[in-house]
């Protein structure tokens, strides 16, 4: 008896973990999900692992009639395979039977903790051999809760069926407005494929026009076409955006939850957003969306995004910083959008010239050096950092040194004296190698990197000569014998 109350009580702590874990299966990303079944699995397995133990116990040493006894022992391990089944139906919970499954992980532990300690204590033969009937019961459920999921399959596979047979039928050349049904899947690489056939569309310009004026563009997807943002496609899409709140105003005394409208609010965002990035203000619109919102309850992060789309920084940062294409960039660009082309080889010279070229690179390399958050904006701008002619001001300096301090500080050094690694290797550990390069510019131009040019010979004299490194060690040497 002992033995069977501590072991219930793990068990119990188990069934109420393994239970919160399989009613939150499939919230997450793919690899969130993989993470929750993993341990849903595991939990299952302890804790039928311990409800078995129990059974064993009850079994032998309990008073139940053998062949009710026999039977729990059967029936449990087998109820645990059942239950595995029960939470791959779960990992899918947005479906039918949708948390159906959940009565049976949820039923069955406790109704063989009841008979372990009925038959320990001696119970009604009647309570003895109806329990492990009960169980049996539960299990069984899974068969018509697998119906049920293996019809909603079957719709699935249909309906995908028919997606791919219509969209076979589409011609290449098709208008958008063809393509435009074929964005609504689940699948992303179909949906891409469809995404891509648009934009190779020569006509999508006008036929996006044509869309927005009566209606039927799916201004989400503002972004994704390839399209340009010119005064007369903005008021256009202005029009949507205006057009689109009007049926969604709540009238008054009305309540209805936020959740209702997210899906219409967030597409708006990612409109808004693509509009206002390419210079075309929304300030009214997004006031408007703002405001019918907010009319309704537990709003959500979208709503936040509509105030900041107000904000003057807002207002053409895309064009700035990430342009669509390599014509979009002009004089007032942002560095880091010059440099995003520059690892095109068909660009690369005319990107570089014209990032040479800006009045405000400098500071622009300050900025992105002081974003944390931006790593491949940083990335690029080390790799071409000493044929940008930048001006070394204090700020610059110090971002540039520290980021190179960062980056020597990660790298492997060899410990052992007969541990000589090349220094191919030591290029290789540097990612693109361009950081000694961007050392000896900024020491060269009047940057106080004593400190970082220490670092640097000592990775060098850590790892063995080979060719390049007697002349990159000499002239690391002579700058930081010369400050």
């Amino acid at each position: 008896m002992l033995a069977s109350i501590v072991l219930t009580a793990i068990a119990a702590l188990l069934w109420v973990l393994s239970l919160a874990t399989l009613a939150n299966l499939g919230g997450s990303d793919a690899a969130g999900n993989a993470l929750g079944e993993a341990y849903a699995a595991i939990q299952i397995i302890a804790l039928w692992v311990l409800l078995c133990a129990i059974v064993l116990i009850a079994a032998v040493k309990g008073r139940a009639p053998w062949p009710a006894a026999a039977a729990a022992v059967v029936i449990v391990p087998i109820s645990g395979f059942v239950t595995m089944s029960a939470a791959a139906l779960l990992a899918r919970a947005h479906l039918s039977p949708y948390l159906g499954p959940m009565a049976i992980p949820a039923a069955i532990p406790p109704l063989v903790v009841l008979w372990c300690f009925l038959s320990l204590r001696g119970g009604s033969r009647i309570a003895l051999g109806a329990l492990p009937a009960a169980v049996l019961a539960v299990c069984l459920l899974i068969y018509p809760l697998s119906t049920m999921r293996k019809a909603v399959d079957d719709r699935q596979t249909a309906r995908l069926e028919k997606y791919d047979a219509d969209l076979a039928r589409v011609p290449a050349g098709a208008a958008m407005w063809e393509w435009i049904p074929f964005l609504e899947t689940r699948d992303d690489t179909k949906r891409a494929a469809v995404v891509d056939n648009i934009r190779r569309l020569e006509q999508r310009q006008v036929q996006a026009e044509t869309m927005l004026e009566r209606g039927d563009f799916p201004i989400g997807y503002l972004g994704f076409f390839d399209l340009d943002p010119t005064p007369e496609f903005c008021d256009k899409a202005r029009g949507l955006l205006r057009r689109q709140l009007e049926p969604l105003s709540l009238k008054t005394g009305s309540v209805r939850p936020y959740r209702d409208i997210a899906v219409q609010v967030g597409d708006a965002v990612a409109g808004m957003s693509w509009l206002v990035g390419y210079g075309c203000s929304c300030d009214t619109e997004s006031r408007a969306w703002e405001t019918m919102a907010n009319g309704y309850t537990d709003t959500g992060f979208d709503v936040h995004r509509l105030v900041e789309l107000r904000d003057p920084k807002e207002l053409g940062r895309i064009l700035r910083e990430r342009p669509e294409r390599f014509s979009m960039l002009n004089a007032n660009s942002h560095l880091k959008g010059w440099l995003r082309f520059a690892d095109d080889p068909n660009l690369q010279q005319q990107a570089l010239a014209g990032a040479r070229a800006l009045a405000h690179r400098s500071a622009d390399a300050v900025a992105i050096l002081t974003n944390r958050y931006d790593e491949e904006s940083r990335w690029r701008l080390m790799r071409y950092l000493a044929v940008l002619d930048l001006d070394t001001t204090l700020p610059l300096c110090a971002n540039a040194l520290g980021e190179l301090h960062a980056q020597f500080a990660k790298v492997y050094r060899p410990a052992a004296a007969g541990e000589a690694r090349p220094y191919s290797e030591l290029l290789a550990r540097l990612g693109d190698g361009e950081q000694l390069p961007d050392l000896i510019w900024l020491a060269g131009h009047g940057c106080d990197a004593k400190p970082e040019l220490g670092e640097a010979i000592a990775l060098l004299n850590a790892y063995g000569a080979s060719p390049g490194s007697a002349e990159m060690l000499a002239e690391l040497t002579r700058l930081s014998q010369a400050r």
